[in-house]
């Protein structure tokens, strides 16, 4: 990218909390925080120092499948920051102390998520959707999962599932391609190890439920609807993908113009397709006053029910094509958008899909499709609900969700 100053570097690892033992959730990203502690040859002082001196973003995330460690700087910075990165993700020094310290950050992430109430509702619907299914068990794990946690089993999770055949390397931004592979060539060629791969999981099988959480004093009640929805590598991912856009994904879409432009029932509302391997779920998110939460309920099955009927409007399809569109286009100037992109597709697809792939197989998406996906996803016996909040019971129960569509 020779218009950028920048250049994004990311090292992916094939592993995820959903590959995690049942008896140890949490690990990856244990882990994850605690790479950042030491390596052999620089203590944490040294990668902090390190850090600030490149200036730029340095940091990591776990996911369900994959974690990734990344770094954004300027061109002048790549040779330093891959050294870094590579430097935490392959050769940590794991001691104890650290390890304890790490623990108790953790325990108060694990705290502040269950204090957020749209962490919470989110979390325990995929918790409750996905029940028994390692996709469903939260990333962050458990309080007493991540008590549970030792040096030892953090040595041998890293021992398994780092190392150069398990790694993805991404690369974006002010630098040549044949200078970055020469220099991740240096970093990980003598490099062994790491030739775990997650065993192919089976899909989850989805728990339909209605639950509530209470939470006194909340001036908000939080909402999140959802059904199952095609995988990450599934061929009806763009049908699915625009329909998801259909229902809450920009300003134009269903839900938003009826909740919140015509009817004010919530400052916020908005849809997310969420995929993996395996499988994948669509979440409706919404919070508002608990007076309306009845009335917002009905106003969301009521769309779902008119979408799952009629399909996509004549010119509904037009602008959410443009969404999808824009943002692939759009994410191709920034450095750090394309480094992540890259790393995804290789992992769901192993290569990456050119932009002009992409945007073909959007286009190809008829109205007959989406509204096939409509009819199919729709089914009212699929539909789940969490809600978060300070009231005393659902305006709907499970059978009443199940007939509303």
């Amino acid at each position: 990218m020779k218009d950028v100053r920048s250049v994004a570097v990311g090292v992916f690892v094939r592993a995820g909390s959903a590959a995690e033992p049942d008896a140890r959730r949490g690990l990856s990203h244990f882990l994850e925080h605690v790479l950042f502690k030491r390596t052999r040859r620089r203590s944490h002082a040294a990668i902090s120092r390190t850090i600030d001196r490149l200036g730029g973003d340095v940091d990591a995330f776990t996911t369900k499948e994959y974690t990734g460690f990344y770094a954004h700087v300027l061109d002048s910075g790549f040779t330093e920051a891959l050294d870094l990165v590579t430097d935490i993700v392959l050769a940590p020094a794991f001691r104890s102390p650290d390890v304890e310290t790490e623990r108790g950050v953790i325990l108060e992430e694990i705290g502040e998520a269950a204090d957020n109430p749209d962490d919470l509702v989110h979390e325990t619907f995929v918790r409750r959707l996905w029940s028994g299914h390692p996709l469903g068990a939260p990333i962050l794990g458990t309080e007493e999962s991540v008590r549970s946690i030792g040096v030892s089993d953090l040595y041998r999770w890293h021992r398994r599932a780092y190392g150069p055949a398990n790694l993805i390397v991404s690369i974006a931004g002010r630098v040549s391609s044949d200078a970055a592979a020469r220099a991740v060539e240096r970093r990980l060629a003598r490099r062994r190890g790491g030739r775990y791969r997650p065993s192919r999981e089976r899909p989850p099988r989805p728990h339909r439920h209605v639950a509530l959480t209470v939470r006194r004093g909340l001036e908000q009640t939080h909402v999140c609807l959802g059904f199952p929805a095609p995988s990450q590598v599934s061929g009806r991912r763009f049908a699915s993908h625009l329909l998801d856009v259909l229902i809450g994904g920009g300003m134009s879409s269903r839900l938003h113009q009826q909740v919140r432009e015509k009817r004010g029932l919530a400052y916020s509302v908005s849809s997310s397709w969420n995929a993996y391997r395996a499988a994948g779920y669509e979440a409706i998110y919404a919070a508002c006053a608990p007076k309306n939460l009845r009335r917002l309920i009905d106003v969301i099955l009521s769309e779902l029910a008119k979408l799952k009927s009629g399909g996509a409007r004549p010119g509904e399809l037009s602008w959410a094509r443009a969404i999808l569109t824009s943002g692939i286009l759009l994410g191709l100037e920034s450095t750090v958008s394309r480094m992540f992109a890259q790393a995804r597709q290789e992992f769901y697809f192993g290569r990456v899909e050119p932009a002009a792939e992409l945007i073909a197989r959007i286009a190809d998406v008829s109205a007959d499709a989406v509204g096939e996906e409509a009819a199919r996803l729709l089914e009212g016996r699929a539909l789940c609900l969490s809600v978060v909040g300070s009231v005393e019971e659902l305006p709907v129960t499970a059978g009443g969700l199940a007939g509303a569509l």
